[in-house]
Parts: C-alpha cells; structure tokens; sequence
C-alpha cells in the first residue's frame, strides 16, 4: 500500500474514532521497567496511563512482581518490577501500550522508516499443544476491548521464536531454541518498504554487546526475517497479550521485563554509559591507529 493510501486510510480512522474514548499515546522513544504496584493485573490502576489498550484487567491477566525482574549484562537496568504472564486466561486478555502520535491516528510509515521493540524474556516453562503469543501490534486504532493482533512474536513448544505478519499462519521461526530459566534480549522491527506486501519484519536475539547504541548503518544481521503477508497502514499500539482460544494459546510462564519502544536501534538497545564509554575509546583507538600508519 503506497504512503497517499495509508494516509487516506488514517483520515477515515480519525473520522470514525473523533467521539471515541480518550487513550493517550506515550511518547517515543519509551521504555518501561514496570515499576508498578506488585500484585497488580497490567493496566490496573497505576499501570493504567501508559497501559491503555485492549481488553480488560480481569482474572488471568499479566501481573506485575518482583519474581519477573530481570536485567542483561550491558543493558543499563530501567529498575522497577516485571511482568508475569502465565497460563491460559478463561478470556483473551491483550494490553497495550498506544504509540500513535496522537489518539486517533496511527503511527504513519509515511514519516517514520521503522519501528523498534525490545524487552527482556525468561521461558520459565514452555507452551504445550500449540505455540504461544506471546507479544503482538495491532494496525486499527482505539484503545478498548480485545483485537485481532497485525502481527507478533510466537513462542514455539520447541521453544524457537517466531514472527508474522498479518497471516499469523505463515511465522518465520528462529533456528535456535532458548534454554529455560535464561534471560534474553528480545529486538524486534517493523520496516516500511515502498510498494505492496513486502514490509518486513525482523528479530534479533540476544543480538551482540558490540551493537548496543549502534547507528542504523551498523544495525547487526537479524535473526530471522519475513515480508509474508499484507503490508500494515501503521501501528497503534504495542500489547502483551495472553489468548483462550485459536492457534496460539499453549500457555507456559512468561517473565517481560525492560521494554522499550523507538524509531532506532540505539533508542530501543541503549548501552550502559561504561560500555558506551568503552567503545567510544574503541573508536578513537582504531582512528588513531589509521592515522598513524597514513603517517
């Protein structure tokens, strides 16, 4: 879909969505080390102004606690708690955070090239029977109820990870699984590329410690990648989500902790100020280096 369609498309969405309920969008770049009140179902009453979209907070929901915590070596810690999602809920229960520009619109790929997520993970148990959602955008706007996701991150019974687009059946899988109990750096992106059907997803898993605050041009090889399925118009919100019911809920226990949401790479995998310090002197070695054997 060509940028003029996309655009034409958030108008008659900010139309139809002028008298709808009030849901703010948090401003990018975002992070969030869920420092919640502990016991609390996400988008409860002091996660509620950033976790605004999707269904209700009722039995079965993620919950905020200190067991979910995590950190990664070179990640600077955001503090706060973690989410635990777990099992499978008598009802779907998605929760998001809006990244929309504004809160009837969505965010246009007309003027931004990409979307970055990234969060920490730890598989406590795996799914069973059928993969797992595990994390998911979706491209419509508003703010409540449940929703059909755009796309997502997949966990697999074999504990590989997987992408999609819109067509959830067609999910790209990662060649490695991960080990239980292990906390992961999770990086995900939205491309938009010009023409039809060909937008890209991509996923890096625990993606070097050299890439951290990396410029754009020095981003690492994803992963895994896909272009299957439709292209999006943009995305609204960004959602843990646990599901009843469908293809995608094997349950299994789940700690989410540290996310972030940006436009860059270096706005979503941000190095401690040593480790930026670090490779900051790197650079200047490698320079001065060049420059003494010009000489």
């Amino acid at each position: 879909m060509n940028i003029c369609a996309r655009i034409g498309y958030g108008l008659v969405a900010w139309v139809a969505l002028s008298v709808s309920t009030h849901v703010p969008a948090v401003p990018l770049p975002y992070a969030d080390g869920f420092d919640y009140a502990l016991g609390e179902r996400l988008g409860g009453t002091t996660s509620s102004n950033n976790w605004s979209a999707g269904n209700s907070t009722g039995t079965g929901s993620p919950i905020i606690t200190n067991s979910a915590a995590l950190t990664y070596p070179g990640l600077p810690s955001l503090g706060g708690h973690g989410v635990l999602s777990s099992g499978i809920p008598t009802s779907n229960r998605d929760r998001g955070v809006v990244v929309a520009p504004d809160v009837n619109s969505l965010l246009y790929f007309s003027n931004v090239t990409s979307l970055y997520i990234s969060y920490l993970l730890r598989v406590d148990s795996g799914p069973t029977g059928n993969p797992r959602l595990l994390s998911a955008y979706r491209d419509s706007t508003g703010g409540a109820g449940g929703f059909t996701p755009s796309g997502g991150i997949f966990v697999g019974t074999n504990l590989l990870l997987g992408i999609a687009k819109q067509s959830n059946t067609d999910i790209a899988w990662t060649q490695d699984p991960l080990s239980p109990g292990s906390t992961n750096l999770i990086v995900w992106r939205y491309t938009y590329v010009d023409g039809a059907t060909n937008d890209e997803l991509a996923l890096w898993v625990n993606p070097p410690a050299s890439s951290f605050g990396a410029s754009e041009s020095l981003v690492p090889p994803p992963t895994v990648t896909t272009t299957i399925g439709p292209d999006d118009v943009g995305i609204n919100s960004v959602h843990f989500t646990l599901r009843t019911a469908g293809s995608f809920n094997g349950g299994g226990d789940y700690a989410l902790d540290e996310l972030r949401i940006g436009t860059t790479w270096a706005s979503v995998v941000v190095p401690e100020p040593r480790v930026a310090a670090l490779i900051g002197l790197g650079l200047l070695a490698l320079w001065y280096l060049r420059r003494t054997r010009r000489g």
